[in-house]
């Protein structure tokens, strides 16, 4: 970690100590902004500055890193993880934001000097100032004569995951879905239904200055058409609601839990789907809430608690070992995946997936899902769903599971959200972050008929 003397709570410096958190120790971008925002307590504007730049600088990573390997003399990767941090920062600065170019210069200087590798400012400072003068004539692979090339550098993304997606989906579909991917995500938030009504909840959020209007697929979903820090709220404080994407909401209602069911959710941290199930359920019956992390499962019963949700008993276990003393009326399995459908959201795991990574979790997936098939009663339902667009963890899997699972069948309801018509497949719905304003999700139900 990187230490600046220099405005050390400034948006630039903590952005700079999460980005050098991110790549040395694989921090994760939320949590470690999060965790600086708490020890050095920036004003709000400083800490919307740190989390734009972050996110900014994780999404154009490629592109940055292409930009200064033609201002270098040396490989970008010789440098100093600090260093390459603040040359990210500045150029992603100079190239998407409105920050004047002296303040951006003069910052960058300002934190390398504040750091240990104070003699490389002037290579600093010459790089920015080069990047200045030579910008009109820096080069990008050229999309008619490289398309993956281009597709990789200028919408900055792994080039095995393009490659992935180009051989499955064509060109002009890969290059909407990245293009969409380094777009913000929307910001929807889920109704506590159990205390308030969508209705009050948007005349109060109107009534503060929170711009929203109700989703018409989802009865307890707000889309949000301004920005603001919604944890600070009373309304927040008092579980009025909770901050939830809408394809995420899709899956309870998917599961359509009734009120009395005894139902479980294998991997449930932090608590959003479990907690939506509960409120669909009113509060009645049981829902058991699994992670094996016991900070994972404390998260769970905290969101519970402030919702004022009673009818969900955590449970800190290896879902792969656990067992209910009844069968199940009804079963989550929201499994551990790649997250590909959710770069936008998280841009950090473009960088963080490896291919090997998509072969260890699809054997995961099928041992959570063989385990799932003993716990439930007949007729009981189970929704599995990921945050992946990949083939191999959702119908890939769903078509091996039912090859070995005959006492299961996929039920898809046919009035269920009509506007995913057109992503219905035999095994699930497939929504692509760029064809709506949801994440990247997979999901389908299954019913066990004997």
């Amino acid at each position: 970690m990187v230490t600046v003397t220099t405005k050390q709570n400034s948006g630039r410096a903590i952005a700079l100590k999460a980005l050098i958190a991110i790549e040395e120790a694989g921090a994760y971008a939320n949590r470690v902004l999060n965790s600086l925002f708490a020890q050095e307590q920036p004003e709000e504007m400083e800490k919307r500055l740190a989390t734009e730049l972050v996110f900014g600088v994780l999404r154009q990573q490629n592109y940055l890193d292409h930009l200064l390997q033609q201002l270098l003399t040396k490989d970008l990767s010789a440098l100093p993880t600090a260093v390459r941090g603040v040359l990210r920062l500045s150029i992603y600065q100079l190239n998407f934001t409105p920050h004047p170019v002296y303040a951006v210069v003069n910052e960058a200087v300002s934190l390398t000097k504040g750091g240990k590798y104070r003699g490389l400012a002037n290579l600093v400072n010459g790089v920015l100032r080069g990047y200045l003068r030579r910008k009109g004539n820096l080069t990008l692979p050229g999309f008619e004569q490289d398309p993956i090339g281009h597709l990789t550098i200028a919408h900055s993304h792994p080039r095995w995951l393009v490659e992935r997606w180009v051989q499955r989906w064509g060109l002009e579909t890969t290059h909407r879905l990245v293009e969409a991917n380094n777009t913000p995500a929307p910001l929807s938030i889920r109704t506590n239904t159990l205390l308030v009504s969508r209705e009050q909840l948007l005349t109060i959020l109107n009534g503060a200055g929170i711009a929203a209007e109700p989703v018409p697929a989802l009865p307890e979903a707000l889309r949000l058409k301004s920005g603001r820090e919604l944890t600070t709220t009373p309304w927040w404080q008092a579980g009025f609601f909770y901050i939830q994407d809408e394809a995420s909401m899709l899956v309870a209602h998917l599961l359509a839990p009734h009120p009395g069911e005894n139902i479980a959710d294998l991997c449930a941290a932090p608590g959003g789907k479990t907690t939506h199930l509960a409120q669909l359920m009113k509060n009645t019956g049981r829902i058991y809430a699994l992670d094996q992390y016991p900070h994972k499962t404390k998260l769970i019963a905290d969101n519970a608690r402030r919702l004022q949700i009673k009818i969900i008993e955590t449970v800190t276990t290896d879902a792969r070992n656990w067992r209910p003393d009844r069968p199940l009326d009804g079963l989550l399995l929201d499994a551990p995946c790649t997250g590909t459908g959710v770069l936008r959201r998280r841009p950090d795991i473009r960088w963080r997936r490896q291919p090997a990574d998509l072969k260890e979790l699809v054997a995961l997936q099928e041992t959570l899902l063989d385990h799932t098939a003993t716990l439930l009663k007949p007729g009981g339902r189970l929704v599995y769903s990921t945050c992946s667009i990949e083939f191999e963890e959702n119908e890939g899997q769903i078509r091996h599971f039912l090859a070995t699972h005959p006492e299961f069948r996929v039920e898809l309801p046919g009035n269920f959200a009509p506007s995913l018509k057109g992503f219905r497949s035999a095994e699930g719905f497939l929504i692509l972050p760029h064809s709506q304003e949801l994440d990247g999700f997979f999901m389908t139900r299954l019913v066990k008929i004997k």
